[in-house]
């Protein structure tokens, strides 16, 4: 229940803040994702082009350009680029989790995205591959067609594989709360007014947001990696209640935070620059 005057207040200023963290992150992610698998798609002589949906290969899927050894490395560089980030950037997390502050609320929304892209395009790519392969969602999941791997088994692991992310999802409830600015907003009595604000409320306006910004294009894997940002973060709306979290010991109301219109216009102008530039995509390749 809330009690301190300006909570309610704060914590609307808080999913703002939030919103804006979820958006760079996601965009931070994208691109260095994608320029990665690019970049490496180079060394192999396979031209690609970077746009704001997808990064889209440009020779056909009969190329010779296209063997064991290309797919490979080409389809799992960006999962294993952002398997290392994710590392590194979890055990920065780490060492500034109990610091008050909003710099390690961008830092938890990076690692989200890059958990949710690793695994959400797995299974978004499993899934059309058998249903739909003339779509042609090529990522991660691509390796299992050079393994030869029977349909059923690519179910079964698609199965594993959003079950991993429900699991890590429970992990990451932990993260989530430690995230608040202050420890004050994660007391008991406040947790599910965090959970609300901080998680679902943002995911929900950031999904929206991010719909808008792929139109007139409807970006199948870039809209399910909403969905499955859901259930990357739904399991902290059961679990919050049992996450033991350091008792703040500053009795002080919090004051009243203010709007943020400077980082709201900067992430507005970074999001344009951002879409303007790969409107008419960006090629990665040499001549």
């Amino acid at each position: 229940m809330m009690q301190k005057n300006n909570d309610i207040h704060n914590f609307k200023i808080l999913t703002i803040y939030s919103v804006i963290a979820y958006l760079l992150a996601y965009w931070m992610v994208f691109l260095s994702y994608n320029i990665f698998t690019a970049l490496i798609a180079i060394l192999y002589d396979i031209k690609s082009i970077l746009y704001h949906t997808k990064l889209l290969f440009v020779p056909k899927n009969n190329s010779p350009l296209w063997t064991f050894n290309s797919a490979f490395f080409i389809f799992i560089s960006g999962t294993l680029f952002l398997m290392l980030t994710t590392f590194i950037l979890m055990r920065i997390y780490k060492k500034h989790k109990y610091r008050e502050g909003l710099k390690k609320l961008l830092l938890f929304w990076i690692i989200m995205h890059s958990i949710n892209r690793i695994l959400g395009l797995f299974i978004i790519g499993t899934i059309v591959d058998l249903t739909y392969p003339s779509l042609g969602l090529w990522y991660s999941n691509v390796i299992l067609n050079w393994f030869f791997i029977g349909h059923w088994m690519k179910i079964i692991m698609a199965i594993a594989i959003f079950a991993l992310l429900f699991w890590i999802g429970g992990k990451t409830t932990r993260p989530l709360l430690l995230s608040a600015k202050s420890l004050k907003f994660v007391e008991d009595r406040k947790r599910l007014f965090f959970v609300w604000s901080q998680a679902f409320k943002v995911w929900f306006f950031s999904s929206i947001i991010l719909f808008i910004l792929h139109l007139p294009a409807l970006s199948l894997a870039e809209n399910f990696l909403s969905v499955s940002m859901f259930f990357l973060i739904i399991p902290s709306y059961f679990n919050h209640e049992s996450i033991v979290l350091p008792h703040s010991t500053d009795e002080r109301e919090e004051p009243e935070y203010k709007k943020p219109w400077k980082y709201i216009i900067w992430t507005i102008v970074f999001i344009l620059i951002v879409r303007i530039i790969l409107w008419k995509g960006i090629p990665f390749y040499f001549n």
